[in-house]
């Protein structure tokens, strides 16, 4: 069983989720950025968990559909994203596509 200063020790550290901006809000992306290594820590068994309620997070992280919970659903949100970006599937960025030719200059000018 873990102690209280494993779980300290997890508190105080930062979790790079820049990646997930596009997609939370300001609360959200200030929840995993701050909780965030500690969630992930308790989800990989780094440190097994104390209380009911983290029992009850890791149940819920492990199921396929979307948790409940705040937190579990924030954290389940970034798991399921860093897949994508692992499997190349994320897309972050529109691709515009350039045309210059002299036809489209024209068409983008005028006004419908």
């Amino acid at each position: 069983m873990s102690s209280l200063n494993d779980h300290k020790k997890f508190r105080n550290q930062k979790l790079e989720c820049s990646f997930m901006k596009p997609v939370f809000n300001k609360e959200e992306y200030g929840i995993l950025s701050e909780y965030g290594a500690w969630m992930n820590a308790l989800h990989s068994g780094s440190i097994s968990p104390m209380t009911q309620k983290q029992k009850e997070f890791c149940d819920n992280i492990k199921k396929q559909k979307p948790p409940t919970g705040k937190f579990a659903k924030i954290f389940w949100m970034y798991l399921k994203r860093k897949e994508l970006l692992k499997k190349g599937n994320l897309v972050n960025q529109k691709i515009l596509a350039k045309d210059d030719r002299e036809d489209w200059k024209k068409i983008r000018k005028m006004r419908f």
